[in-house]
């Protein structure tokens, strides 16, 4: 199963697309990029080990088999993304850091994740640069070369 975030970076938040097996299921929204401040940003880009937490309503982030979470992906009741090191699965994008319905792209990203638990695989999320959209990060770090 391939599981993908692409993302996009905009000053006060990132915004993101997964997709399953190049099916669109979701957008996200994180923390912005801090440079210098890697545990207030967003999560790093890389592969990730997708894990669903018995009794709890989120799955975690883990870079290796029974390592210890880096982040986690949840539905929130607010609709802004204020917490680090979280992925928030909403249905639509109002604006830059808002976005629509969290529980039910929550649902639906599980919903998706369901299907494939009962062929036995495990889910790897890559998270990675939208290439067609890097002039936003491009634009983002130019405020930090300035400074």
């Amino acid at each position: 199963m391939k599981v993908i975030l692409d993302r996009e970076y905009w000053p006060t938040s990132t915004h993101g697309t997964i997709t399953i097996n190049d099916k669109v299921i979701c957008h996200t929204l994180e923390s912005p990029v801090i440079p210098g401040c890697p545990k207030e940003s967003c999560l790093p880009e890389g592969s990730y080990i997708l894990v669903k937490e018995d009794q709890m309503p989120f799955l975690t982030l883990q870079k290796t088999n029974r390592g210890p979470f880096l982040g986690v992906i949840c539905p929130q009741g607010q609709f802004r993304v204020d917490l680090p090191q979280t992925i928030l699965p909403i249905h639509s994008i109002k604006s830059e850091g808002q976005g629509t319905n969290p529980q039910k792209a929550f649902s639906r990203l599980i919903q998706a994740l369901g299907k494939a638990k009962s062929a036995q695989e495990t889910f790897r999320l890559e998270i990675r640069s939208c290439p067609d959209k890097a002039l936003n990060l491009a634009c983002c770090e130019k405020i930090a070369w300035m400074d």
